[in-house]
């Protein structure tokens, strides 16, 4: 599975544009990852599972599912059975 981590600003929760992949198979060893890259230890952090955010310093980080690219389909294809009429 592929997630991706976005930081995000603790006061307003918007996205503060730092973002990093991450190849693991599960959630956990997604955040663990997390934490290694961010060169923080699981002590000085704090995990919310429920809403996957990770809380290190006065930064918060969500991690999210992505696809990978062969898996994704573009907006031809999702609409390719729909029926475009043309009115005059």
């Amino acid at each position: 599975m592929t997630f991706k981590a976005i930081e995000l600003n603790a006061a307003t929760r918007q996205r503060t544009g730092r973002e990093y992949n991450l190849e693991r198979e599960t959630r956990q060893s997604a955040i663990e990852e997390l934490l290694h890259v961010l060169g923080v230890s699981e002590e000085d952090s704090r995990v919310d599972p429920t809403r996957t955010l990770v809380e290190v310093g006065g930064a918060l980080w969500t991690l999210v599912t992505t696809r990978p690219k062969a898996e994704a389909t573009s907006a031809s294809l999702r609409r390719a059975g729909a029926k475009h009429k043309r009115v005059r």
